[in-house]
């Protein structure tokens, strides 16, 4: 997922003087369709095969007492994911409305380091969730 997600970074928004309304075509290192597609598809694909581990994860750590009845982690994990959809979508308006010009960068830089904090966490914490 990260290694994706580096691919979609643009080094030439970030040091960009000259603002422009579209990509810097003309630097090898924008991103442009090609690398896009690549950067896009690596990192769906990584995030896809991660989600059965946090399935599967989920489903050995969370208490009995939350695995019977209605209120279950079934309907925790659900009410979860539509939180994040709508902070997600939330999230990509306003970096919307900062820069339309910049907002591969803006979306990308932040979940890259959410990514990599997830990832130090979980070698920091690793004890807790082995199972």
């Amino acid at each position: 997922t990260a290694a994706g997600m580096l691919f979609l970074v643009d080094p030439t928004d970030l040091l960009d003087t000259t603002s422009s309304d579209s990509y810097n075509s003309d630097s090898y290192w924008a991103v442009g369709p090609i690398k896009y597609i690549i950067g896009s598809l690596i990192a769906f694909s990584g995030i896809e095969c991660c989600e059965s581990f946090v399935a599967s994860l989920m489903s050995k750590c969370v208490p009995s007492a939350l695995a019977v009845g209605t209120f279950n982690s079934g309907l925790l994990a659900t009410l979860v994911g539509t939180s994040g959809r709508a902070v997600g979508d939330l999230f990509i308006t306003a970096m919307g409305l900062i820069s339309i010009r910049n907002l591969l960068n803006l979306l990308i830089i932040p979940g890259l380091g959410l990514v990599l904090f997830s990832m130090y966490l979980l070698r920091r914490n690793y004890k807790i969730v082995a199972v």
